[in-house]
């Protein structure tokens, strides 16, 4: 009995190019479509387009392709679905596991603030889409036991020894001694800013973190501190460049990156 022979089928030159272009849209529209999901806008992952899809390119492997820039086109094609492929996977599998990284960006600020672990109810309140919800929430608490159990033990294994029975005193206290009063070192004021109120820096760095936020990138912002510390370094420069007084700060984003850029506000006479 001959064994059958593998699937093939013949298509012109202009039915190729066709094809090609055509798979070329989808998978654009089909990396929007995931994009849209991780970002929760969409409940359902895309499964359907990406399975016919995925048949396109399997029939598509079979078609005997004799011109070269057609060749090389759906070569590229082939290379950029593999590397999406890989990338929908391994979010998915971070969106199951609870440790989805935008998710993550997004609560870091809000734990920080408060403490302790979030609920559900935070967490959608933090823009976490519900159905990752339950799976996100619940890695937070199992992280949260682990450090509370490694700080128990290290207390313990670090704590004082109690003191014995016979060493405990069932008199009166004891007065204790009125040690010289040493005055606590004032903590270290942060620097002014030449040129800039610290109002008007406060307000510029709020909307340079809601930036950071609306892209889903808090992770990256400089802390304001940092932030301060390189200002006060610049901005003498920026004053004796400009010949001004005073300054501005506005929140630019350019190629995905959040950006705080200093302006002349009153010129020198």
């Amino acid at each position: 009995m001959k064994k059958a022979g593998a699937f093939t089928f013949q298509l012109t030159r202009e039915g190729i190019e066709a094809r090609v272009g055509e798979m070329e849209k989808k998978c654009d529209r089909l990396r929007s479509m995931y994009e849209a999901y991780f970002m929760g806008m969409e409940r359902i992952p895309p499964n359907t387009p990406r399975r016919e899809m995925n048949r396109l390119m399997l029939e598509m492997q079979q078609v005997p392709i004799s011109n070269s820039a057609l060749r090389f086109r759906f070569q590229a094609l082939s290379q950029k679905w593999v590397l999406q492929i890989t990338y929908w996977n391994r979010t998915m599998r971070e969106i199951e596991a609870g440790t989805f990284r935008r998710d993550m960006a997004r609560t870091q600020r809000h734990l920080a603030e408060r403490g302790g672990i979030i609920t559900e109810e935070e967490a959608l309140a933090l823009g976490i889409p519900k159905n990752r919800v339950k799976a996100f929430v619940l890695r937070q608490q199992r992280q949260g036991a682990r450090k509370l159990g490694a700080a128990t033990s290290a207390s313990s294994s670090t704590g004082l020894p109690a003191m014995p029975v016979a060493a405990v005193r069932t008199g009166p206290p004891p007065i204790p001694r009125q040690e010289p009063r040493v005055p606590a070192p004032e903590s270290a004021a942060a620097p002014s800013l030449p040129g800039l109120s610290d109002l008007d820096f406060e307000g510029a760095y709020r909307n340079y973190l809601d930036a950071h936020q609306k892209l889903g990138i808090e992770a990256q912002a400089v802390p304001m501190d940092k932030m301060r510390s390189r200002l006060h370094r610049q901005l003498p420069k920026i004053l004796d460049e400009q010949r001004c007084e005073r300054v501005r700060l506005e929140v630019a984003v350019e190629d995905g990156k959040v950006r705080l850029r200093a302006w002349a506000a009153e010129s020198k006479p």
